[in-house]
């Protein structure tokens, strides 16, 4: 499925959710600034506030491998498609290197907290609705849960343009929901599905998030 804008791919899937969660205990957390163009959409019309998930992924190049992704308030969660034996290998060749990045994605992550980011205890007790402009890799999925674990939420609903056939595989497995509007089977950048490029800056994602904010207040 092809997108003229992630806007309108946004309200395209909050008609979906709106007979389920308008003026309902939910939160939309996007899971990149392109997310926040999507998530926008849906909050606005649930009535519901819009958060980002700040992430940084620990990639190592010379493996190929995405081992980790770091997350606000140094939650670190290993890549699970590593088995114990593949984490503890990584971990033995790249320890020194894998403890500085990660260092750095948590410094980095705190000097980019403003107060429209979010915490799980800002989300117990509500339908949390993660959303992003299209979802490749389930890694960042299976992060967002792990970062999720101590928030206590009543669902966790995912909420996708566009999807892989890999990471469907694992959201059916892992979330209470799922809304997807079309599922790729040889996916391409996420660019692709969309005529225009609406990604908003940090600036301007800061700003989207914080009209929610104030609205649902």
């Amino acid at each position: 499925m092809y997108f003229k804008s992630r806007a309108e791919a946004g309200v395209k899937l909050a008609n979906e959710l709106m007979p389920l969660y308008r003026y309902e205990n939910t939160v939309v957390v996007a899971l990149s600034e392109a997310g926040v163009a999507v998530g926008y959409q849906i909050a606005v019309n649930l009535h519901a506030a819009l958060r980002r998930l700040l992430m940084t992924t620990i990639h190592i190049d010379d493996e190929s491998i995405d081992y980790a992704t770091v997350m606000p308030g140094g939650v670190i969660a290993v890549n699970p498609a590593l088995s114990d034996s593949e984490q503890q290998y990584y971990y033995g060749e790249y320890a020194g290197w894998l403890e500085e990045r990660i260092r750095e994605g948590i410094l980095n992550i705190d000097r980019q907290m403003g107060p429209e980011e979010i915490s799980p205890e800002n989300l117990r007790g509500y339908n949390v609705i993660l959303t992003d402009d299209g979802v490749d890799n389930p890694t960042k999925l299976q992060a967002a849960l792990t970062w999720l674990k101590p928030a206590r939420v009543d669902k966790v609903i995912l909420a996708a343009p566009v999807i892989s056939v890999p990471a469907l595989d694992v959201a059916h497995v892992i979330f209470d929901e799922l809304h997807v509007l079309g599922v790729a089977a040889n996916y391409l950048a996420t660019d692709h599905y969309y005529e225009e490029d609406d990604k908003p800056d940090d600036q301007m994602a800061r700003q989207m998030i914080q009209v929610t904010i104030n609205n649902w207040k």
